[in-house]
């Protein structure tokens, strides 16, 4: 099937006309081989839109590959996460977020050393390859109204933010619904806390496609697929075995910095 989309004013919101298959991936983090098991599954196929939210290439050994394989889909539309963020910054989570901060606490002086030479081993492949223009001005939302009249809104961590809270299992109804209140949308999908959700609250039904690269469930890339009609819509979470010795193999093949810290994440001998 494929993709009409309504043809709008520049100042009205996209919408889709028709019945149509969004798929959600998140937290690539640089993972090109979960992200490209994810493609290439069964449940992918037959995709007509694809959203990225956010985190796409740090902490992962393929930055520039996995946003080559972004682009290569016919249909992509992309949202900033704190992670895309920090490399064309150089900025870093609290409370190691600079350099006098983390000297103040002999306990933080490794943690970000090891961030900021990430983030340059990023940055650099990045520079080399001519892609960091992938990674700059990315918007910090999508926005579509679907078949149904109501309103899907995509964003990396909450409503007009990359970092802090997100949408996840362990929030109370509460502490979600405050997250979430005025955003505009019947339906908010994220990513951010690498926790795969499919939450209904009074006002609006919180979604989130997990993590491509850094998944919670060691091993399998977490995605969502989302069907929209003028019925309503129905989301499918996905997970996709890939290989991560090859993933951490490779991290340590090509010098990243922060490779044993992120084999550990990866074969689960760290918890998240």
């Amino acid at each position: 099937m494929h993709l009409h989309a309504v043809a709008t004013p520049a100042s009205t919101r996209p919408s889709y006309a028709v019945p149509v298959r969004l798929g959600i991936v998140s937290d690539i983090h640089g993972n090109a081989v979960a992200l490209n098991a994810i493609l290439t599954s069964p449940e992918a196929q037959g995709i007509d839109d694809w959203w990225a939210l956010g985190d796409l290439v740090l902490f992962g050994p393929r930055p520039v590959e996995v946003l080559e394989t972004l682009a290569s889909l016919p249909h992509v539309s992309y949202v900033s996460g704190n992670t895309d963020r920090y490399v064309l910054t150089g900025q870093q989570p609290r409370p190691h977020s600079t350099p006098a901060t983390a000297t103040g606490d002999v306990g933080l002086v490794e943690p970000y050393g090891a961030m900021a030479g990430a983030i340059g081993w990023t940055r650099g492949a990045l520079v080399q390859a001519g892609q960091m223009r992938s990674v700059v001005d990315l918007p910090m939302e999508q926005r579509v109204l679907l078949p149904d009249g109501s309103t899907l809104l995509g964003v990396h961590a909450s409503p007009g933010k990359d970092d802090g809270a997100g949408i996840d299992n362990r929030s109370s109804d509460e502490e979600l619904g405050h997250l979430l209140a005025d955003c505009g949308a019947e339906v908010v999908v994220g990513g951010h806390t690498h926790d795969p959700t499919d939450r209904s609250l009074k006002t609006v039904r919180a979604l989130n496609a997990g993590s491509v690269g850094i998944p919670r469930h060691c091993g399998y890339a977490s995605w969502m697929s989302i069907e929209a009609d003028a019925q309503g819509l129905r989301v499918h979470p996905h997970e996709v075995a890939f290989d991560v010795d090859a993933v951490v193999e490779d991290l340590h093949s090509r010098g990243y910095p922060t490779a044993a810290f992120m084999e550990s994440i990866l074969t689960g001998t760290r918890p998240m």
